[in-house]
């Protein structure tokens, strides 16, 4: 595709919004009206008695009050197959979305996301300073549901975008009827769950010197002060939210806006969110064959960031956990009032009355905190407009263009007098990234019924074209700080950067969905899909994906009907191939790009070319069954599905004779598998006038199995940890390292498995190893080695089961609500408490109290002796150990709920037709043998030094009038 639209060809993705609209329909005996449940199925509704696949819908009435700056992250636990992971504190971060499973090796992994028939942008837009979602300039009061396809039938439609599963949005709409005006606030506090047990100045001097001791030294004195450093870089937060939105109609036309403001403060200085946002969607029916209708919404959203790099000397965390207690963070002699110390070219936090400085030349992490600047400013167009066209009764029209558009402006500044910007004098960063994306859509909707025959046919096409632009200004060496406050002038600093970048892609679409049910009994539908991606070499840019679904509901057979205790009985099975995208946009070139030698400015060759390249493609099975006890009073749902991800895009090595870029070339290679039971369980426990109580859960099984790679095993490491290995027959991303034995209690060293089983003890005084006997521990037997042929598989990274259990209440006026989420099955490297038991001249954690000290006083058997400055030995820092592996099970009370609404008779009397308050307490308690903050406080399997999770109390006021 080269840009030049000239078509209004294209097609449609309407988007699936997933939601529950109520249809009323006439009941010819009782003469009575029911509400009928219709599901956005794509590019169309579906009866939720006529889905035949695997869907999943959350009401905006179930999350209307939680306390999340983004929406996704209100998914957790409310969906069998969905696992959402919000592994940081820090706001801005993007939880990790996984709808059943993961499903790639190296492509992207996260859900399509499609807002009002808008496909939109997800990931992180904050240009590289900040952490800043994408999904956060949606404000989730707006959303009135969000849906979940999962199965390849519910999928295929969004063909080669739907690998990782879809989740659909719809905003709130007008309603007919007399104006309405609804106001909601809502304050908020937060602190952290939990912080890190750290040891205090007594504990810290003794465990100091004793490391020291080895290497013949003393590092520490001075027990003047007993600092929290923590409490420098945390701090309790508050939210504020405002949301006011109107709906209405007026003649044929029906309306809804709406204005929301919030501010938050993250747990973590400096990080926060403030973002303002505006909605407007109307509909307006022009003639009896015409109506026009828009979705419109505008956002600006500011983050505030920070530097929390895992292995950073100004990483927050990194900082806090092992400055010095026995030494200040503020002091009134020096030019700065903090305990900082400057000569010539080194700048670190002040080591106090302690005969040696803190190790690694650490900052003063409380003045980073305060004076450094991580900022991103985001403006964000999403919108649409569409035309339907009535042909007949039975046919009808729709076209809809949409554009969605983001804009961050970045910032950085580090300040010139300590830390980052010390040694440049000051640094500073402006950015700006364009995101710019168009949809266009066209669908043919035909729907006919012969007696008891149904038909449905859609016919859709779709086009979409995005660009990207970024570029960057740095400096350093900046004349004054007044520069780090306003951003890159001309003049103001020494030395200066640039760069940038440009990229486009293409999207082209042709779909076509056929539903048959007869009599409402047997269900059949048939989806294919046909898209051409410009990402794609020319030989292979286009694709086929099918998709087809059958469907039983026995419960209408008349064998069924009227049974009292089997309301209702639904048999179905699906079977789609979709396909992964998000694989880069020039994937398949021989690409040159820049290169500089010395100060010479030159191309040189920098990606190898496959023409033969194609999409990952994902093949779901599924089968299900539907179950309704008691006029439905009770409910039960059961799937069983397989998804095989084939053609995964692995880098091949290749000679480095051939000279080719990275020794490897990208090609379709792995074959990965997941495949589990999900099962959802609703209940209406009492409901009659005064009092109601429903329970509903949830349960997911999974298993993952990599089939097929290529040349053997994969180590991938990550923030310098080799940890994980990617072998066929075994679950993605295991972790993989050596397996620790314990303590010899005759000498303090470590003692390690080989692979044949063996035993070896790494000695302390040399850093080599020897054969160790147990049954005579004191003796060194031969020399030994602990290599890589000595690694294990330590267990697996992803959970094996989780789900979530719900219940909720309401008596009179009162209503009370509370929803528990479990995950487990899956393994943790603590990587964060091994870097806790550190031997160099840092603070540690108070698990090292039980360290080794003598034959006589052994400590807890599995924390050797001391060793200043060998933690790498002591610890094998930067490879996985089975010591630091630990389970990954918990069970955590997310959200409890409490609310009383006002009786009318007293509301009307101040025109309110509805005015609630409640209180919400989010994260509240959590049962789990994991030592870390937070199983949850883990990326692909490792705990690093992640900014704690928050509890969150809220209170706040729904009114209407």
């Amino acid at each position: 595709m080269n840009g030049k639209l000239k078509v209004l060809s294209a097609g449609v993705l309407f988007f699936i919004g997933g939601q529950f609209v109520q249809a009323q329909q006439k009941k010819d005996e009782a003469k009575e009206k029911e509400i009928e449940e219709v599901v956005v199925v794509g590019y169309g509704t579906q009866k939720k008695s006529d889905v035949t696949s695997s869907v999943a819908t959350v009401k905006g009435d179930a999350i209307a009050n939680l306390n999340t700056p983004t929406f996704e992250a209100q998914l957790a636990g409310r969906s069998s197959g969905v696992q959402v992971v919000n592994n940081s504190g820090e706001i801005g971060r993007a939880p990790t979305v996984r709808i059943r499973g993961i499903n790639s090796i190296s492509s992207g992994t996260s859900p399509l996301y499609v807002v009002d028939g808008v496909p939109i942008f997800s990931g992180d837009t904050g240009g590289g300073n900040t952490a800043a979602n994408a999904l956060g300039d949606i404000n989730p009061a707006d959303i009135e549901t969000m849906t979940v396809l999962k199965d390849g039938a519910a999928t295929a439609i969004y063909g080669s975008r739907a690998a990782n599963g879809v989740i659909l949005i719809t905003t709130k709409k007008g309603k007919s009827g007399r104006f309405s005006v609804t106001y909601n606030n809502q304050f908020s506090i937060a602190n952290v769950v939990k912080k890190f047990d750290l040891l205090e100045t007594p504990d810290f001097i003794t465990i100091s010197n004793e490391k020291a001791a080895a290497v013949n030294s003393i590092w520490a004195r001075g027990a003047d002060f007993n600092t929290d450093w923590q409490d420098a870089v945390l701090r309790t937060g508050t939210q504020t939210d405002h949301f006011l939105s109107m709906t209405g109609g007026l003649g044929n036309g029906n309306y809804y806006a709406s204005f929301g403001y919030t501010n938050q403060e993250g747990v973590i200085k400096p990080n926060g969110m403030e973002r303002i946002s505006v909605r407007m969607n109307a509909d307006q029916k022009v003639t009896n064959w015409l109506k026009l209708s828009s979705s419109l919404s505008y956002s600006e959203t500011q983050y505030k960031g920070l530097n929390n790099g895992y292995n950073s000397i100004s990483g927050a965390m990194f900082s806090a956990v092992r400055q010095l207690p026995n030494t200040p963070i503020y002091d009134p002699s020096t030019p700065t009032g903090y305990n900082i110390f400057t000569s010539g070219t080194t700048s670190m936090v002040g080591q106090w009355d302690n005969y040696i400085p803190i190790t690694s030349s650490l900052t003063n992490i409380a003045y980073i905190v305060n004076n450094n600047k991580y900022q991103s400013d985001l403006t964000r167009f999403i919108g649409s407009i569409a035309a339907d066209v009535k042909i007949t009764d039975w046919a009808s029209y729709k076209l809809q263009i949409s554009k969605d558009r983001s804009v961050t402006t970045g910032f950085l500044y580090w300040n010139r007098v300590h830390g980052d910007g010390f040694s440049r004098g000051g640094y500073i960063d402006n950015n700006y990234l364009n995101l710019d994306r168009w949809n266009i859509q066209n669908i043919v909707d035909l729907k006919k019924s012969f007696q008891d025959h149904n038909f449905n046919l859609v016919l859709v096409n779709e086009f979409q074209k995005q660009k990207s632009n970024y570029f960057f200004g740095q400096g350093q060496g900046l004349s004054s700080d007044y520069f780090g406050e306003v951003g890159l002038i001309s003049g103001s600093y020494t030395t200066q950067y640039s760069g940038g970048s440009n990229t486009e892609n293409g999207l082209i679409s042709y779909a076509a969905r056929l539903s048959y049910n007869y009599d409402n009994k047997y269900f059949i539908q048939g989806t294919i899909r046909r898209d051409g991606l410009s990402a794609l070499p020319t030989a292979n840019k286009w694709g086929n994906f099918p998709g087809l679904s059958l469907g039983w509901t026995v419960s209408n057979e008349n064998f069924l009907k009227g049974n009292k205790v089997l309301s209702e009985l639904k048999l179905r099975a699906s079977y789609g191939k979709v396909g992964n995208t998000d694989i880069g946009n020039y994937p398949y070139l021989g690409l040159y790009g820049p290169f500089k030698y010395a100060d010479y400015t030159g191309i040189a060759y920098s990606q190898a070319g496959n023409d033969q390249l194609k999409w990952e493609t994902n093949v779901k099975k599924n089968i299900g069954a539907d179950f309704g006890f008691a006029n439905n009073r009770l409910t039960f749902s059961a799937d069983y599905f397989i998804n095989q991800n084939d053609g995964l895009i692995l880098a091949v090595p290749v000679p480095p004779s051939l000279g080719v870029p990275g020794n490897s070339i990208n090609k379709n290679i792995g074959s990965m598998e997941n495949k589990g039971f999900e099962f959802s369980l609703g209940a209406d426990l009492v409901k009659n006038e005064n009092f109601t109580w429903n329970v509903n859960g949830n349960l997911t099984l999974m298993d993952n199995k990599v089939l097929a790679l290529v040349n053997g095993d994969i180590y991938p490491s990550q923030n310098g940890q080799t940890a994980y290995l990617i072998r066929e027959g075994e679950s993605l991303r295991s972790l993989y390292g050596f397996k620790y034995w314990g303590v010899n209690m005759a000498n303090g060293n470590p003692v390690y498995y080989k692979a044949d089983g063996s035993l070896v003890q790494g000695n302390l005084n040399n850093s080599t190893y020897y054969v160790f006997d147990p049954s005579n521990p004191s003796v060194l037997g031969a020399q030994s080695t602990l290599g890589n042929a000595d690694r294990f598989i330590l267990g697996n990274t992803l959970p094996t089961y989780f789900g979530a259990l719900n219940t909720s209440m309401k008596y009179k006026n009162f209503d009370f609500g509370v929803m528990a989420r479990f995950s487990g099955g899956n393994k943790i490297f603590n990587v964060t408490r091994r870097e806790l038991l550190n031997q160099d001249f840092y603070n540690n954690g108070t698990e090292i109290l039980g360290r080794w000290q003598s034959a006589s006083n052994p400590g807890d058997g599995w924390t050797p002796r001391l060793y200043g400055t060998k933690g790498s030995f002591v610890n094998l820092e930067g490879v996985a150990n089975s010591r630091f592996v630990e389970k990954g099970d918990f069970v955590k009370v997310d959200n409890i709920t409490l609310g009383y609404s006002f009786d009318k008779s007293v509301i009307e009397k101040v025109s309110l037709s509805k005015f609630r308050v409640y209180a919400v307490l989010q994260n509240a308690i959590m049962f789990t043998k994991y030592t870390g903050i937070d199983p949850e406080m883990e990326s692909t399997g490792m705990d690093y030094n992640s900014v704690p999770r928050q509890m969150t109390f809220s209170m706040g006021i729904n009114a209407t009038f």
